[in-house]
């Protein structure tokens, strides 16, 4: 009897603590999701923001942009791949307190990030109307798309910088900071958009080139803010030792898993 009770008593300790680590799991899993699944829909509405804006002024450049923006589509691809990647090794590492091992990955996944983005800036800044040639063969659409990618050329080294950053930031105790700086760089794309492509307050009519433009400043914004949080005590930064001596088996660790 009193065996079976010891036996009971157990039991009920072992569910009490599965429910308490099963709570702990869903307060951690929320403090991520949140954030990262709000990140998603405020960039959404930039594209919302852009189709509405221009689609006023002229349906062709409402046509350009959805079909320019097919190459940003093609580059987040790349993108979504490497910062997969990056958390999943960043997270366990993190979790280990190894923060060596999470700057190293930042450092090599941020120069792979910087080599596909100087790939797509060279191609929008100097070929954009080979590329809008991949998606229509209208020349008034094909001038109008190869417009807004040359204008919009510098967001995808911006872009691809500052989103390596943001993801580490996620993977390291930030992901509300990461989130406020992304949103915040939303903001400012959606009001850049009205001023530039309207010429609202005073500022230049620029219209599809105004979008562009739009898209450039708000992702420096965020670059330079990410770089700058990023330099902060108790802050994973980008050290030049991790760039000039990279950690190789770490590397092939990613690659195998990305």
């Amino acid at each position: 009897m009193l065996l079976y009770y010891l036996n009971q008593e157990m039991n009920e300790r072992k569910i009490r603590v599965v429910f308490i680590m099963r709570d702990e799991f869903y307060k951690k899993l929320v403090s991520l999701v949140i954030p990262i699944a709000f990140q998603q829909f405020m960039l959404s509405l930039v594209s919302a923001s852009d189709a509405i804006m221009l689609g006023r002024l002229d349906q062709d450049f409402l046509s350009a942009v959805s079909l320019a923006g097919q190459v940003m589509f093609v580059f987040n691809l790349f993108l979504v791949a490497l910062t997969i990647g990056a958390s999943m090794l960043a997270a366990q590492y993190w979790g280990k307190k190894d923060r060596g091992a999470v700057e190293q990955i930042l450092a090599f996944v941020f120069c792979t990030a910087m080599a596909v983005s100087l790939v797509f800036f060279l191609g929008t800044a100097f070929a954009p109307k080979t590329l809008m040639r991949i998606f229509t063969s209208e020349e008034l659409l094909i001038a109008y798309g190869a417009e807004y990618l040359h204008m919009a050329a510098a967001s995808y080294l911006f872009c691809g910088a500052s989103q390596i950053y943001l993801c580490i930031m996620k993977n390291s105790g930030y992901a509300g900071k990461s989130t406020l700086i992304s949103s915040v760089a939303v903001i400012i794309n959606i009001v850049l958009n009205g001023l530039l492509i309207f010429g609202l307050w005073g500022f230049p009519k620029m219209g599809i080139s105004g979008a562009a433009a739009a898209t450039v400043l708000a992702r420096a914004v965020e670059f330079f803010w990410a770089a700058a949080d990023s330099m902060k005590r108790n802050h994973i930064r980008l050290r030049l030792k991790r760039l000039l001596r990279p950690d190789r088996e770490l590397e092939q660790t990613y690659w195998k898993y990305t």
